[in-house]
Formats: C-alpha cells, structure tokens, sequence
C-alpha cells in the first residue's frame, strides 16, 4: 500500500504530477498511483481558450515516485 495520498504533489522522473488517485482509494490499481501532469495545451477562456477540456490521468508503479518539493504559493 501506498504512503502518498489524493492531493500530494509527487516527481515522477523529472515531471511534478498530482496524485487523483491510489490504490487505497480505489483510483489506481494495486501499488500504483494516478497522476495528473497538468495539461499545458489549455488556454484560459478569458484569453480565447474553449474550456471543456478532457483531463489525461496517468496510472504508474508508486515506486518510481517521491514527494515533490516544497511549492511556491502565489496569488
């Protein structure tokens, strides 16, 4: 079982992804995590952007994944 947990921002070879789901959760098959990377081909729609976007959601093995750093909370 995993120590990570829904909303833990991890690094995935060099990649920082969100945790959406685990295996303790039911989000993720056993001993993997389901990651979000994030979905940089969006636009916002105040600058044009369609919205509606389907997110993309990675299953991969919780051993390759460590706890990010720190982030840095802007407003």
């Amino acid at each position: 079982m995993s120590t990570f947990k829904r909303g833990d921002i991890i690094e995935h070879d060099g990649l920082l992804g969100v945790v959406v789901g685990t295996d303790a959760d039911g989000g993720a098959p056993e001993d993997h995590l389901a990651l979000w990377y994030g979905e940089p081909r969006c636009t916002r729609i105040s600058k044009g952007g369609v919205g509606g976007q389907h997110p993309e959601v990675w299953t991969v093995p919780s051993e390759y994944c460590t706890l990010a750093a720190s982030p840095v909370v802007r407003h």
